[in-house]
């Protein structure tokens, strides 16, 4: 009797051994984005709901999750949705039969409605930076421009963007910033197209500056076949400008 007892808590132990081998199988689920809206939104993959880590309101997004999974799984759904209304704004089927361990979306959200998010593809010969400005005050045109104050060197990043609509612009490193530590120590600055002294944002210089530190920006080194959407407005609070990227943060910069 005894002996029956052992084993069957053998073959239970087995089972449950070969239960976590089946279950070792992970994927990683990253959303960057904007939440410009009084709605939480809700992040789920299939019927795991990330409760503890819902997107708040008038925010910026930066959810980052892993997911497992069986190994006989083929597909995951992701949804984020408003969990009050049950709106849902984002659906997108995560394949889980490839190779493919990291998804990444950008999602931003005004008020209900999501700003489409299509980069061009990548060039071997440039950088591809993309903007969207949110300033619903105005649509004047602004010009992004990047000062580094140890040289005095400046680059325009974007010239004539119209708030509320995607610019693209191609952009490879100059002197003054080929060294990551001359980008990451510069500033950049949101001006009324062609002047240097007029503000974007209010007429507030404060609040039309930005870092340029953690916009992971090409130099020498990390340079051609980028492509780096950003999503730019005026903190709320009023501290500065903000910038979200809505790409994958490179692990090689």
């Amino acid at each position: 009797m005894i002996r029956r007892y052992i084993q069957a808590l053998a073959i239970l132990a087995l089972v449950a051994c070969n239960k976590e081998i089946e279950t070792k199988k992970a994927i990683s689920v990253t959303i960057h984005g904007y939440n410009i809206s009084d709605m939480k939104l809700e992040v789920a993959v299939d019927t795991v709901v990330f409760d503890k880590d819902v997107l708040q309101e008038n925010k910026r997004i930066g959810f980052s999750k892993v997911y497992p999974y069986f190994g006989n799984k083929k597909e995951a759904i992701l949804h984020v949705k408003d969990p009050v209304s049950g709106k849902e704004l984002l659906q997108k089927a995560l394949p889980l039969s490839t190779s493919q361990l990291e998804y990444f979306f950008p999602l931003i959200n005004i008020n209900g409605s999501l700003i489409e998010v299509t980069p061009p593809k990548p060039d071997p010969a440039t950088n591809k930076l993309g903007f969207y400005i949110y300033y619903p005050e105005s649509n004047d045109p602004i010009d992004i421009l990047m000062y580094n104050p140890n040289t005095g060197q400046q680059v325009y990043l974007a010239q004539n963007v119209i708030p509320q609509t995607w610019v693209y612009t191609d952009y490879l490193p100059v002197e003054g910033f080929m060294d990551k530590n001359d980008v990451g120590s510069s500033t950049i600055y949101f001006l009324k197209a062609g002047t240097l002294d007029q503000w974007a944002f209010n007429n507030d210089e404060n609040l039309s500056k930005t870092t340029a530190f953690s916009w992971y920006l090409p130099y020498e080194k990390f340079n051609l076949n980028k492509v780096q959407p950003y999503f730019i407005l005026p903190q709320p609070q009023g501290w500065g400008a903000e910038e979200v990227p809505l790409f994958p943060i490179p692990r090689e910069y």
